[in-house]
Parts: structure tokens; sequence; C-alpha cells
């Protein structure tokens, strides 16, 4: 997510935000220095599957996905992240409603049934990710460390 001293200001004076993400957290739904996304201030508790934009103390600002919802706080995790966070209301800036990909073509969070689709697939299966995201990491690996070293 980007890092900008403004953004909780942007969203308390204009209600919206809209930028560049960095990172790879959110991969492979929304790309570092690609995808433009659009946030709003968000008005009352997050709902599961909901992406906030939260600061953390120190203070950078995390977009990550709500995997469960507790009377206190929220889980949550990046697409492409096995670690879960918990992060309570005081932390939440915003919330992802869109993004455009590569540019091009608007995804709305809030009516897009492939969107949603995916949201709750990708969520849903955070226990067993481990294992989703080691078999295309060790591809990436070998192609980079072994199958290289065969064409020298």
């Amino acid at each position: 997510m980007e890092n900008s001293d403004s953004l909780k200001e942007i969203l308390n004076k204009t209600g919206k935000y809209t930028g560049l993400t960095v990172g790879s957290s959110m991969l492979p739904l929304i790309h570092h220095q690609k995808d433009n996304i659009i946030v709003i201030k968000n008005e009352g508790r997050l709902k599961k599957y909901d992406v906030p934009v939260y600061v953390l103390p120190s203070g950078k600002y995390v977009m990550h996905r709500v995997l469960k919802v507790c009377d206190d706080h929220y889980v949550i995790a990046g697409d492409n992240l096995l670690k879960k966070e918990y992060v309570t209301d005081d932390m939440i800036c915003g919330v992802l409603v869109g993004f455009y990909k590569d540019g091009k073509r608007y995804i709305d969070c809030q009516n897009s049934v492939p969107y949603k689709i995916y949201s709750k697939i990708w969520a849903d299966l955070f226990p067993i990710r481990p294992a989703l995201l080691f078999i295309p990491r060790c591809i990436g690996w070998a192609k980079r460390h072994i199958f290289k070293r065969g064409d020298k």
C-alpha cells in the first residue's frame, strides 16, 4: 500500500482516495504500481471479505482482506500472505470499493460477481493457503535456479 502521510487526511476531507499500491501482498488480484485503487471512508463495521486500508502504529498504510469479524477486532491477511493480522476499528481509514486493472478494466468490489466469488474462495481457503502458494513458488524457484544452470 502506498505510504502517504495524507491518505487518512484525504479520506477524512473528501471521503475518497485513489492511487497506486506498493507491494505484493494482494497478488494475484492487485499488482504493485500497476492497478489504481479506489478507497472510500468506511462507515460502521466492516464485513468478512472487505478490503480495508488501515494504518499501523509505525504510520505505514496497509491494505489486506478481512477473514473474520470479531466483536472488538478483525482477523485480516493479504491475499498473497500466510500470516494473520489483528486490526481494530480505530486503525481503519477506509475500504476498497473498486480498482482499475492495468489502468483499463474497472473491477467493482461491491457488485462484481466474479470478484465476490474470488474473495470468498481465496479467504475461505486461508487454512490451506500455504500449500496453494508453495507449489507455484517451488516452480518459480526451480526455473530460476535449476533450469537456468542447465542452460549455461
